[in-house]
């Protein structure tokens, strides 16, 4: 029972973190109320604890804001935990779940590259692909996700690429993005190499920026049979790297 409470206050009190975003940096008593779900009562024993602290600053206008602690805890982050760390226990597992090779990539000109990648031997038959790999950006489902979610100035010139390498409109380009966005993943057949496939999800940022995705890659006779359980498996991993990566749980 007292193990249950303690877990409940810490909950509670990363809630009133979270409630905080970029959007709205300072927020009233009865706003951090309502985002969290508690009475204002007991938000206020929360915020008063937390002010005390010095984890929240309350303001002139009766708002509270983060304090710059955080600050310095994001520099301490920042310096010693980078993407690769982060997500390699979260890859590992997601290989030993599948059975299949998981990979880690990043936008790198007009190349995506592997910056890590798991696999298992439980099948001579997979897909191969190694850290430090550069993979044009007009190939495979990591290519997509990472199109989708650029900035529409950054992306405008790659969309015309790939509009013309695969003989499409620009706007059927486009509409492929929007729907990567809408469903949270990509999945491609034989797209860079004929007989694999491979299924691909976002990694958000705290700005619910994507600089970097997950890949699974497998034969496509493979994948193609276990298809809706491999993209739960993926974009299940790839919130998880999120949250750990300062983003939000959809």
């Amino acid at each position: 029972m007292e193990h249950l409470q303690m877990m409940r206050s810490v909950q509670r009190i990363l809630a009133v973190f979270e409630s905080f975003t970029a959007e709205r940096s300072s927020l009233t008593l009865q706003e951090i109320a309502d985002r969290i779900e508690l009475p204002k009562s007991t938000t206020f024993r929360i915020v008063q604890s937390l002010d005390q602290a010095g984890y929240l600053v309350r303001l002139e206008d009766q708002q509270y804001c983060l304090s710059f602690r955080f600050t310095r805890l994001a520099g301490l982050v920042k310096s010693t935990l980078g993407i690769r760390e982060i997500a390699r226990p979260i890859l590992v597992e997601l290989a030993e779940k599948t059975k299949e090779t998981i990979s880690l990539h990043t936008v790198s000109g007009q190349n995506r590259i592997c910056i890590d990648a798991v696999s298992t031997d439980a099948s001579p038959l997979r897909a191969v692909v190694q850290a430090g790999e550069q993979i044009p950006l007009l190939m495979g489902s990591g290519s997509k996700v990472l199109m989708a979610y650029m900035p529409k100035d950054e992306a405008a010139p790659l969309v015309t690429a790939v509009a013309k390498a695969t003989k499409r409109t620009k706007a059927d380009v486009l509409a492929e993005f929007e729907k990567v966005r809408e469903q949270g993943y990509s999945v491609s057949h034989g797209e860079r190499l004929l007989g694999i496939s491979a299924i691909s999800a976002p990694i958000k940022d705290v700005h619910e920026e994507v600089h970097y995705c997950i890949s699974l890659g497998a034969p496509t006779v493979r994948l193609q049979t276990r298809e809706k359980e491999l993209v739960k498996q993926v974009v299940s991993a790839a919130a998880n790297i999120s949250l750990q990566f300062g983003g939000k749980l959809d």
